[in-house]
């Protein structure tokens, strides 16, 4: 069927050219694996491109462990509910799920293939992240998709406890010095409405763009129903924050950002929250809407605070989720 070369690591090609026979018959096809996690539950992405064609046709995810033939399981359930509640899928820019098989070599998600090149291509573009123009782009790029997204309403469901999750898995003076920033931070945010569909995992990897429009959002297995529009909103920001420091040399200043200069983990993220200069406030008019509140009232500041103790309590890594409850637990003190 293909005469892909195997990598160590690499997904059982000859099993997924056996789940993609189902569905397009034994034709030549060329395999591309174009997406590795490096998690503890790692997964890839295959793109399966027939003979003939110029574009691939199909995209198979496979769970490279049990944790993440889970994950691969929840974002097959998540598509089929967002599928049903809109037939359109967000303006075609959702993979259609067309199968989940469990086979004895895994666990595989076939789906459609979304249009577009990844946001996180410019994100990493020399100096993009330092020019206001460029990044207002982005941001109003995201937030136009976001609200066709969030338009969709569903029973509104109850909240997981942050501060109690943090606890929970970081029971010690780290964790209980962030849960309680947590706790603090998310009062202070106080009610609001939870009845819309979420993505859950909103940053720039998982964004793809044709021009300066959305054109395809990937990876559900995070996606909510009946959660609130705010939390995709401060994962974009805080995702988009924590690599703006990236290609600059330690010591250095960051193009673009006056006071923040590249050194230890997170300094993006502390520049932010002390809510000077354009990024900043571009930040706060982000994630303001969802809020419901002018920026000028800094509760975006505390949205964010809640945000650091989400991925703290939700990543794969462990070393990345520690490193989001210390910087929790150090801002907040």
């Amino acid at each position: 069927m293909t005469t892909s070369t195997r990598q160590t690591a690499f997904p059982d090609l000859g099993a997924v050219e056996d789940v993609l026979r189902r569905h397009l018959g034994d034709g030549t096809v060329r395999l591309a694996v174009v997406a590795m996690s490096r998690d503890d539950h790692p997964k890839a992405v295959v793109m399966a491109t027939p003979s003939g064609a110029t574009t691939p046709v199909l995209a198979v995810k496979v769970a490279l462990t049990g944790g993440a033939a889970r994950s691969v399981r929840a974002e097959a359930a998540a598509l089929e509910q967002l599928g049903q509640l809109d037939p359109g899928l967000v303006g075609g820019t959702v993979p259609r799920l067309l199968a989940l098989h469990e086979t004895a070599a895994g666990t595989f998600l076939v789906t459609t293939v979304s249009s577009g090149r990844p946001f996180s291509v410019d994100y990493h573009r020399w100096h993009h992240t330092g020019r206001r123009r460029d990044v207002r782009a982005d941001f109003d790029a995201a937030a136009g998709w976001l609200s066709r997204l969030h338009g969709l309403t569903v029973s509104p469901q109850p909240e997981a406890d942050g501060a109690a999750a943090l606890e929970s898995r970081w029971p010690d003076e780290v964790g209980m010095a962030a849960a309680q920033v947590c706790r603090s931070a998310r009062a202070r945010v106080g009610d609001l409405d939870t009845g819309h569909v979420t993505h859950g995992d909103f940053w720039c990897g998982n964004l793809l763009r044709t021009g300066r429009r959305v054109t395809g959002v990937v990876d559900w297995e995070h996606a909510r129903f009946g959660a609130s529009p705010l939390w995709d909103r401060v994962r974009f920001a805080l995702a988009y924050t924590l690599y703006l420091d990236r290609h600059t040399p330690s010591g250095a200043r960051v193009h673009g950002h006056a006071g923040l200069r590249a050194g230890a983990w997170g300094d993006p993220v502390r520049h932010l929250l002390r809510g000077e200069g354009w990024y900043a406030a571009g930040v706060a008019d982000f994630i303001a809407p969802a809020l419901g509140r002018d920026p000028s009232t800094m509760a975006w500041r505390d949205a964010v605070l809640v945000g650091l103790g989400e991925v703290a309590t939700t990543s794969d890594s462990p070393p990345f989720a520690r490193a989001h409850a210390s910087l929790l637990a150090e801002v907040g003190s």
